[in-house]
């Protein structure tokens, strides 16, 4: 057993990894392949008792329980505006408006990504969804587009707790990071056009429709900009005003914008609220929690304290990697990149790969060499995030459309490779020509 506890965290993590996707292809459910890992996980970190405690005590940090709670309002509301009708006349009204499958295909995602919404592909998957009335389109295409356009602002959009956080460690001034990671969307949007979209047949999604004002379209998502308003504002004031920290903040504004948002979707319609409600008795809606919270527990784990200095499994692997004496820039590649894939979160890969990324290059390094080492570990560990089993919002869009797990990959890896190909182009020349 000391042998065990002895191995290098990279292996341990590795071995988890691997446990999961054995069990799920064994047919076994991935809410419960995750879990039965992360007890394995936990065994093999030695802390015993002590790593059960720390995992219960972790759903009750508010990051985490609010989290739970959110997944469920957000299932609540799609539910609500499909039994209202919103969702119908919503889509009906941007399918007058945009004429072409593809931009209407990619741009509900997109619209909706701009708003921070922690799990927001499982917001979104209805819209996309219902523009494929006739069900030609491959469900893995479906989720694919649903989840890879649902992200391609949080390189740069600054309402994202990841992004603040990335410009935080990066010291650049705010203008600069956004112009710098800007062209990241852009590769994002164009490995998604090359392995996605152009999978959709070119014409109108569905019968013709009369043409329908831009104006009148936006109006029947009036729910969804109260829900933005409410969000944004919380998330812009709590922090100033009350001091709460900006991930916390984001997750109360989606809360309250939620609750405010149903109750004008109700209004005073008991009969709607009493259909809505039968989501709470269906298996799939406790499935899909169970799901999400088994994502988190594995998170959790890797933020164990493993030993008296208070290290965890992700801080020792960076740690091995560094004792390796790989070469810098391979560091700053892979560090963010395995951290991204093993959490599937923005802000843990920035907070757990930033601060020795920016060490290995000096307190105070040229313009040249910040701009590229910022973006290069940026894109990274997002690329790491976006093909992370771990995403909660991948978890979530395949759920959604009925997909196993990776099915989407040959629609992903593509689309990231764009995106990284992007990535050494745009950083070699932030390298070269700000020297």
């Amino acid at each position: 057993m000391d042998y065990l506890f002895s191995l290098p965290a990279s292996v341990k993590i590795a071995s988890a990894f691997a446990g999961i996707l054995l069990l799920y292809r064994l047919r076994v459910p991935l809410a419960w392949a995750v879990l039965i890992n992360t007890a394995l996980l936990i065994l093999l970190t030695g802390t015993g008792t002590a790593g059960i405690v720390c995992l219960v005590r972790s759903f009750l940090l508010p990051q985490n329980y609010l989290m739970l709670l959110l997944i469920i309002l957000l299932t609540f509301f799609s539910d609500a505006l499909s039994c209202t009708g919103k969702m119908e006349s919503a889509t009906a009204a941007f399918r007058g408006v945009f004429k072409n499958r593809r931009v209407l295909a990619a741009g509900l995602p997109a619209i909706i990504g701009l708003l921070p919404m922690p799990g927001g592909a499982l917001f979104s998957a209805p819209f996309l969804a219902s523009v494929d009335e006739e069900e030609n389109l491959r469900p893995e295409l479906k989720s694919a587009i649903n989840y890879w356009f649902r992200h391609i602002w949080e390189y740069w959009w600054p309402l994202y707790p990841g992004v603040v956080l990335a410009m935080q460690y990066s010291a650049l001034p705010v203008w600069l990071f956004l112009l710098i990671q800007l062209p990241f969307t852009v590769a994002a949007v164009t490995g998604g056009w090359f392995f996605m979209l152009r999978c959709i047949p070119r014409g109108h999604p569905g019968a013709e429709r009369p043409a329908i004002r831009l104006r009148s379209a936006l109006w029947t998502l009036w729910p969804i900009g109260l829900l933005v308003f409410v969000s944004v504002a919380a998330s812009s004031l709590l922090p100033r005003a009350a001091g709460v920290p900006a991930a916390l903040a984001n997750l109360y504004g989606m809360i309250g914008g939620l609750i405010i948002a149903l109750a004008f979707v109700f209004g005073n319609s008991m009969h709607r609220f009493r259909k809505s409600c039968t989501m709470f008795f269906t298996t799939g809606t406790w499935t899909l929690v169970l799901m999400v919270a088994s994502v988190l527990a594995f998170s959790a784990v890797l933020q164990i304290p493993v030993n008296d200095a208070g290290a965890t499994l992700v801080s020792l692997m960076r740690d091995e990697f560094i004792q390796m004496r790989i070469p810098v820039i391979l560091v700053v590649i892979l560090i963010p990149f395995v951290s991204g894939m093993v959490t599937g979160i923005t802000v843990a890969f920035v907070g757990s790969s930033f601060p020795i990324v920016f060490a290995l290059i000096g307190h105070h390094p040229p313009l040249n060499v910040l701009m590229a080492t910022t973006s290069l570990a940026y894109v990274s560990g997002y690329m790491g995030e976006m093909l992370s089993p771990m995403h909660i919002c991948y978890v979530l869009s395949n759920e959604y459309f009925k997909v196993r797990l990776f099915q989407t990959y040959r629609y992903l890896i593509g689309a990231a490779g764009v995106t990284a190909a992007g990535a050494a182009i745009f950083c070699t020349v932030y390298y070269f020509a700000f020297r």
